[in-house]
Protein backbone atom coordinates (compact mmCIF):
# COMPACT_ATOMS: atom_id res chain seq x y z
CA UNK A 1 0.00 0.00 0.00
CA UNK A 2 1.08 3.35 -1.10
CA UNK A 3 2.25 5.39 1.65
CA UNK A 4 0.36 8.56 2.95
CA UNK A 5 2.57 11.44 2.33
CA UNK A 6 2.90 9.62 -1.23
CA UNK A 7 -0.74 9.49 -2.13
CA UNK A 8 -1.10 12.80 -1.03
CA UNK A 9 1.56 14.00 -3.80
CA UNK A 10 -0.49 12.20 -6.20
CA UNK A 11 -4.14 13.64 -5.15
CA UNK A 12 -2.44 17.41 -4.68
CA UNK A 13 -0.78 16.78 -8.36
CA UNK A 14 -4.18 15.76 -9.64
CA UNK A 15 -6.16 18.31 -8.51
CA UNK A 16 -3.88 20.99 -9.79
CA UNK A 17 -4.02 19.38 -13.68
CA UNK A 18 -7.93 19.75 -13.49
CA UNK A 19 -7.95 23.49 -12.24
CA UNK A 20 -5.28 24.00 -14.76
CA UNK A 21 -7.69 22.81 -17.47
CA UNK A 22 -10.89 24.44 -15.89
CA UNK A 23 -8.43 27.81 -16.14
CA UNK A 24 -8.28 26.67 -19.96
CA UNK A 25 -11.96 26.05 -21.01
CA UNK A 26 -12.62 29.78 -18.99
CA UNK A 27 -9.81 31.43 -21.58
CA UNK A 28 -11.35 30.30 -24.04
CA UNK A 29 -14.45 31.40 -22.90
CA UNK A 30 -13.68 34.69 -22.79
CA UNK A 31 -11.95 34.91 -25.89
CA UNK A 32 -15.07 33.51 -27.32
CA UNK A 33 -16.99 35.80 -25.42
CA UNK A 34 -15.27 39.14 -27.12
CA UNK A 35 -15.78 38.00 -30.58
CA UNK A 36 -19.48 36.47 -30.27
CA UNK A 37 -22.48 38.35 -31.05
CA UNK A 38 -24.50 35.22 -28.66
CA UNK A 39 -22.70 36.53 -25.28
CA UNK A 40 -21.37 33.77 -22.04
CA UNK A 41 -20.11 36.98 -20.19
CA UNK A 42 -22.07 40.14 -19.50
CA UNK A 43 -21.52 43.13 -17.41
CA UNK A 44 -23.49 43.82 -14.00
CA UNK A 45 -24.58 47.58 -14.23
CA UNK A 46 -24.70 50.09 -11.51
CA UNK A 47 -28.06 51.33 -9.91
CA UNK A 48 -29.29 53.38 -7.17
CA UNK A 49 -30.92 51.72 -4.10
CA UNK A 50 -33.13 55.11 -3.32
CA UNK A 51 -36.85 54.36 -3.51
CA UNK A 52 -36.11 50.77 -3.77
CA UNK A 53 -37.72 48.33 -1.09
CA UNK A 54 -36.23 45.18 -0.86
CA UNK A 55 -36.52 41.67 1.10
CA UNK A 56 -34.56 39.04 1.97
CA UNK A 57 -35.82 35.70 3.98
CA UNK A 58 -34.02 32.99 5.82
CA UNK A 59 -34.73 30.38 8.19
CA UNK A 60 -33.11 28.62 11.16
CA UNK A 61 -33.39 25.21 12.41
CA UNK A 62 -31.66 23.18 15.59
CA UNK A 63 -32.97 19.39 15.99
CA UNK A 64 -31.92 16.60 17.84
CA UNK A 65 -33.45 12.73 18.27
CA UNK A 66 -34.36 11.57 21.64
CA UNK A 67 -34.76 7.69 22.59
CA UNK A 68 -38.72 7.96 21.85
CA UNK A 69 -39.10 11.68 20.15
CA UNK A 70 -37.55 13.68 17.90
CA UNK A 71 -37.45 17.59 18.55
CA UNK A 72 -37.01 20.36 16.51
CA UNK A 73 -37.08 24.06 16.94
CA UNK A 74 -37.99 26.52 13.53
CA UNK A 75 -37.61 29.99 12.93
CA UNK A 76 -37.60 32.36 9.97
CA UNK A 77 -37.15 35.93 9.51
CA UNK A 78 -37.79 38.37 6.48
CA UNK A 79 -35.60 41.35 6.24
CA UNK A 80 -36.70 44.60 4.42
CA UNK A 81 -33.94 46.95 3.23
CA UNK A 82 -35.63 50.31 2.40
CA UNK A 83 -34.00 53.54 1.22
CA UNK A 84 -35.83 56.39 1.95
CA UNK A 85 -33.61 59.98 0.84
CA UNK A 86 -30.81 57.38 0.38
CA UNK A 87 -30.87 55.91 4.02
CA UNK A 88 -30.88 52.72 4.80
CA UNK A 89 -34.35 51.64 6.54
CA UNK A 90 -34.60 48.20 8.26
CA UNK A 91 -38.13 46.45 9.29
CA UNK A 92 -38.56 42.76 10.44
CA UNK A 93 -41.34 40.55 9.82
CA UNK A 94 -42.69 39.11 12.08
CA UNK A 95 -40.28 40.68 14.38
CA UNK A 96 -36.60 41.01 14.86
CA UNK A 97 -36.19 37.99 16.89
CA UNK A 98 -38.98 35.85 16.33
CA UNK A 99 -39.43 33.69 19.32
CA UNK A 100 -38.81 29.97 17.83
CA UNK A 101 -41.74 27.50 16.61
CA UNK A 102 -41.39 24.32 18.68
CA UNK A 103 -42.13 20.70 17.23
CA UNK A 104 -42.63 17.55 18.42
CA UNK A 105 -42.33 14.51 15.98
CA UNK A 106 -43.70 11.26 17.28
CA UNK A 107 -43.43 9.40 14.15
CA UNK A 108 -41.76 6.67 13.94
CA UNK A 109 -39.23 8.07 11.30
CA UNK A 110 -35.58 6.53 10.45
CA UNK A 111 -32.42 8.74 10.86
CA UNK A 112 -32.75 9.98 7.38
CA UNK A 113 -36.08 10.50 7.25
CA UNK A 114 -36.12 12.82 10.12
CA UNK A 115 -32.86 14.68 8.46
CA UNK A 116 -35.18 14.75 5.21
CA UNK A 117 -38.54 15.90 7.43
CA UNK A 118 -36.67 18.55 9.38
CA UNK A 119 -34.92 20.09 5.86
CA UNK A 120 -38.61 20.17 4.69
CA UNK A 121 -39.83 21.81 7.93
CA UNK A 122 -37.25 24.63 7.71
CA UNK A 123 -38.22 25.47 3.95
CA UNK A 124 -42.16 25.86 4.64
CA UNK A 125 -41.68 27.83 7.40
CA UNK A 126 -38.90 30.48 5.12
CA UNK A 127 -41.59 29.92 2.19
CA UNK A 128 -44.43 30.92 4.47
CA UNK A 129 -42.91 33.86 6.32
CA UNK A 130 -41.71 35.18 2.42
CA UNK A 131 -45.51 35.13 1.24
CA UNK A 132 -46.36 36.87 4.87
CA UNK A 133 -43.88 39.10 4.25
CA UNK A 134 -44.63 39.83 0.51
CA UNK A 135 -48.82 40.68 1.43
CA UNK A 136 -47.30 42.97 4.00
CA UNK A 137 -45.22 44.91 2.49
CA UNK A 138 -44.94 46.74 -1.06
CA UNK A 139 -41.93 45.19 -2.19
CA UNK A 140 -39.72 45.45 -5.38
CA UNK A 141 -37.23 42.58 -4.91
CA UNK A 142 -37.68 39.44 -2.76
CA UNK A 143 -34.60 37.58 -1.85
CA UNK A 144 -34.80 33.88 -0.64
CA UNK A 145 -31.47 32.01 1.04
CA UNK A 146 -31.81 29.02 -1.42
CA UNK A 147 -32.75 27.90 -4.40
CA UNK A 148 -36.62 29.23 -6.12
CA UNK A 149 -37.57 25.80 -5.65
CA UNK A 150 -37.23 22.96 -3.09
CA UNK A 151 -34.07 21.92 -2.62
CA UNK A 152 -31.71 19.12 -1.19
CA UNK A 153 -35.11 17.12 -0.73
CA UNK A 154 -36.37 14.21 -3.13
CA UNK A 155 -40.59 13.26 -4.23
CA UNK A 156 -41.34 10.76 -1.32
CA UNK A 157 -43.84 7.96 -1.81
CA UNK A 158 -47.17 8.72 -1.46
CA UNK A 159 -47.63 6.06 1.44
CA UNK A 160 -44.55 7.89 2.79
CA UNK A 161 -44.85 9.81 6.23
CA UNK A 162 -42.70 12.52 4.57
CA UNK A 163 -45.48 12.99 1.94
CA UNK A 164 -47.77 15.25 4.21
CA UNK A 165 -44.92 17.55 4.77
CA UNK A 166 -43.82 17.52 1.16
CA UNK A 167 -47.11 18.09 0.00
CA UNK A 168 -47.34 21.18 2.36
CA UNK A 169 -44.09 22.50 1.24
CA UNK A 170 -45.15 22.41 -3.07
CA UNK A 171 -48.38 24.03 -1.93
CA UNK A 172 -46.25 26.77 0.27
CA UNK A 173 -44.84 27.29 -2.66
CA UNK A 174 -47.16 27.70 -5.35
CA UNK A 175 -49.30 30.33 -3.15
CA UNK A 176 -45.50 32.49 -3.02
CA UNK A 177 -45.17 32.14 -6.88
CA UNK A 178 -48.91 32.87 -7.43
CA UNK A 179 -49.13 36.02 -5.28
CA UNK A 180 -45.47 36.59 -6.83
CA UNK A 181 -47.07 37.35 -10.51
CA UNK A 182 -50.04 39.74 -8.76
CA UNK A 183 -47.50 42.11 -8.15
CA UNK A 184 -44.68 44.25 -9.12
CA UNK A 185 -42.31 41.88 -6.74
CA UNK A 186 -39.16 40.39 -8.73
CA UNK A 187 -38.52 36.98 -6.93
CA UNK A 188 -35.27 35.40 -7.25
CA UNK A 189 -33.56 32.55 -4.72
CA UNK A 190 -29.43 33.10 -3.91
CA UNK A 191 -27.43 29.81 -3.84
CA UNK A 192 -24.35 30.68 -2.08
CA UNK A 193 -22.64 27.06 -2.15
CA UNK A 194 -24.66 25.77 -5.70
CA UNK A 195 -23.79 22.39 -7.00
CA UNK A 196 -25.20 23.02 -9.98
CA UNK A 197 -24.08 21.77 -13.04
CA UNK A 198 -26.31 23.30 -15.81
CA UNK A 199 -24.17 25.85 -16.55
CA UNK A 200 -21.52 23.57 -18.04
CA UNK A 201 -23.83 21.26 -20.08
CA UNK A 202 -24.98 23.87 -21.99
CA UNK A 203 -21.65 25.48 -22.83
CA UNK A 204 -20.63 21.60 -23.34
CA UNK A 205 -23.83 21.27 -26.06
CA UNK A 206 -22.78 24.76 -27.66
CA UNK A 207 -19.16 24.36 -27.95
CA UNK A 208 -19.21 20.71 -28.91
CA UNK A 209 -17.38 20.75 -32.23
CA UNK A 210 -15.02 23.26 -30.51
CA UNK A 211 -13.61 21.72 -28.05
CA UNK A 212 -11.24 18.48 -27.59
CA UNK A 213 -12.36 15.60 -26.11
CA UNK A 214 -10.64 16.18 -22.58
CA UNK A 215 -12.50 19.46 -22.52
CA UNK A 216 -15.82 18.02 -22.91
CA UNK A 217 -15.19 15.28 -20.28
CA UNK A 218 -13.75 17.51 -17.87
CA UNK A 219 -16.56 20.09 -18.57
CA UNK A 220 -19.62 16.82 -17.90
CA UNK A 221 -17.47 15.94 -14.07
CA UNK A 222 -17.47 20.07 -13.19
CA UNK A 223 -20.13 22.38 -11.09
CA UNK A 224 -20.69 25.48 -12.57
CA UNK A 225 -19.08 27.37 -9.85
CA UNK A 226 -15.70 25.79 -10.34
CA UNK A 227 -15.21 26.85 -13.74
CA UNK A 228 -17.10 30.39 -13.54
CA UNK A 229 -14.31 31.09 -10.80
CA UNK A 230 -11.97 31.66 -13.34
CA UNK A 231 -14.29 32.75 -16.28
CA UNK A 232 -16.26 35.66 -14.50
CA UNK A 233 -14.49 38.99 -13.15
CA UNK A 234 -16.61 40.98 -10.16
CA UNK A 235 -19.00 42.72 -11.94
CA UNK A 236 -19.66 40.32 -14.47
CA UNK A 237 -22.09 37.96 -14.93
CA UNK A 238 -23.34 34.62 -16.85
CA UNK A 239 -25.93 34.64 -19.37
CA UNK A 240 -29.65 33.57 -18.48
CA UNK A 241 -30.28 29.80 -18.63
CA UNK A 242 -33.22 27.50 -17.93
CA UNK A 243 -33.31 26.02 -14.49
CA UNK A 244 -33.94 22.57 -15.89
CA UNK A 245 -33.59 21.50 -19.70
CA UNK A 246 -36.26 19.76 -19.64
CA UNK A 247 -39.29 21.13 -16.84
CA UNK A 248 -41.64 18.35 -17.87
CA UNK A 249 -39.54 15.70 -16.46
CA UNK A 250 -37.81 17.30 -13.28
CA UNK A 251 -38.98 15.87 -10.35
CA UNK A 252 -39.88 18.77 -8.28
CA UNK A 253 -39.98 21.15 -11.22
CA UNK A 254 -42.88 20.03 -12.71
CA UNK A 255 -44.79 19.91 -9.53
CA UNK A 256 -45.07 23.18 -10.59
CA UNK A 257 -47.02 23.58 -13.98
CA UNK A 258 -46.70 26.25 -15.53
CA UNK A 259 -44.07 28.01 -13.43
CA UNK A 260 -42.10 25.27 -14.10
CA UNK A 261 -40.90 26.96 -17.25
CA UNK A 262 -40.24 30.73 -15.93
CA UNK A 263 -37.53 29.86 -13.30
CA UNK A 264 -34.30 30.78 -14.78
CA UNK A 265 -30.33 31.15 -13.73
CA UNK A 266 -27.39 32.71 -14.13
CA UNK A 267 -24.34 33.34 -11.95
CA UNK A 268 -23.00 36.47 -10.87
CA UNK A 269 -19.48 37.62 -9.04
CA UNK A 270 -20.28 40.02 -6.60
CA UNK A 271 -16.89 40.30 -4.71
CA UNK A 272 -13.53 40.39 -5.64
CA UNK A 273 -12.05 37.75 -3.89
CA UNK A 274 -15.16 35.17 -3.57
CA UNK A 275 -16.76 32.71 -6.18
CA UNK A 276 -19.97 33.54 -8.18
CA UNK A 277 -23.36 33.11 -6.75
CA UNK A 278 -26.18 31.38 -8.27
CA UNK A 279 -29.18 33.19 -8.90
CA UNK A 280 -32.07 31.71 -9.43
CA UNK A 281 -35.46 33.83 -10.65
CA UNK A 282 -39.08 33.79 -11.50
CA UNK A 283 -38.79 35.20 -15.07
CA UNK A 284 -42.73 35.88 -15.19
CA UNK A 285 -42.29 40.07 -15.18
CA UNK A 286 -39.84 38.91 -18.49
CA UNK A 287 -35.70 38.70 -18.05
CA UNK A 288 -34.92 40.36 -15.00
CA UNK A 289 -31.46 39.44 -15.01
CA UNK A 290 -29.87 42.45 -15.58
CA UNK A 291 -31.92 44.24 -12.33
CA UNK A 292 -30.97 41.66 -10.34
CA UNK A 293 -27.77 41.83 -11.18
CA UNK A 294 -27.10 45.26 -10.35
CA UNK A 295 -28.89 45.15 -6.87
CA UNK A 296 -27.49 42.22 -5.51
CA UNK A 297 -24.06 43.48 -6.79
CA UNK A 298 -24.98 47.18 -4.50
CA UNK A 299 -26.00 44.81 -2.03
CA UNK A 300 -22.33 42.86 -2.04
CA UNK A 301 -20.64 45.34 0.25
CA UNK A 302 -17.20 42.47 1.52
CA UNK A 303 -14.89 41.87 -0.93
CA UNK A 304 -14.53 37.81 0.31
CA UNK A 305 -18.00 37.40 1.11
CA UNK A 306 -20.69 37.86 -2.23
CA UNK A 307 -23.96 37.34 -0.36
CA UNK A 308 -26.24 40.74 -0.13
CA UNK A 309 -26.43 42.17 2.98
CA UNK A 310 -30.30 41.81 2.96
CA UNK A 311 -29.55 37.88 3.39
CA UNK A 312 -26.67 37.89 5.83
CA UNK A 313 -29.06 39.70 8.24
CA UNK A 314 -32.01 37.38 7.77
CA UNK A 315 -29.13 35.00 8.50
CA UNK A 316 -28.55 36.51 11.94
CA UNK A 317 -31.49 37.19 12.86
CA UNK A 318 -33.25 33.47 12.11
CA UNK A 319 -30.34 31.05 13.34
CA UNK A 320 -31.02 29.34 16.62
CA UNK A 321 -28.36 27.31 18.93
CA UNK A 322 -28.43 24.03 20.68
CA UNK A 323 -29.11 26.04 24.10
CA UNK A 324 -32.45 27.45 22.54
CA UNK A 325 -33.31 23.66 21.81
CA UNK A 326 -31.73 22.31 25.40
CA UNK A 327 -34.26 25.25 26.89
CA UNK A 328 -37.12 23.19 25.21
CA UNK A 329 -36.40 19.86 26.20
CA UNK A 330 -36.11 20.88 29.80
CA UNK A 331 -39.12 22.59 29.58
CA UNK A 332 -40.69 19.69 28.30
CA UNK A 333 -38.87 17.15 31.06
CA UNK A 334 -40.07 19.28 33.70
CA UNK A 335 -43.97 18.98 32.44
CA UNK A 336 -43.45 15.12 31.37
CA UNK A 337 -41.21 13.69 34.12
CA UNK A 338 -38.36 11.81 32.76
CA UNK A 339 -39.66 8.95 30.82
CA UNK A 340 -38.31 6.56 28.64
CA UNK A 341 -38.80 8.05 25.09
CA UNK A 342 -37.34 11.32 26.96
CA UNK A 343 -34.43 9.77 27.33
CA UNK A 344 -30.84 10.94 25.09
CA UNK A 345 -29.40 8.55 22.74
CA UNK A 346 -26.98 5.81 23.88
CA UNK A 347 -23.91 7.46 21.59
CA UNK A 348 -24.79 10.62 23.79
CA UNK A 349 -24.18 9.70 27.21
CA UNK A 350 -20.94 7.39 26.83
CA UNK A 351 -18.80 6.79 29.77
CA UNK A 352 -15.32 6.91 27.65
Amino acid sequence: MKEFVELTEEFANHIVKIENQRKEISEFLRETNSTSEEKIILPAGEIKLEGLRIAGVDGGLVKRSFHGIDLMLLRAVGVIFSYPKNKLKVDYYPDAIPIPEPKVILDPFSELEFEINSNLERQNIEIKTAKETLEKFDLDFLFLHGSMIPHYTFVPERSSLLFETYERLINSYKKLFELVTKKKTILAGIIEDSRGTMFCEVIARRFQDKLNPGFKLLLNRTKDTNLLSYTLQVKERSFVFPYSSDPSIHPILREFGSFAKEVKTFYLKTAEFDRPIRVDFLSDKGDKSNELASVLLALAGHSSYGIPSVLIEADQRAKLSEKDLEMFYFDLINKTGNLPGMFSLRREQRPF
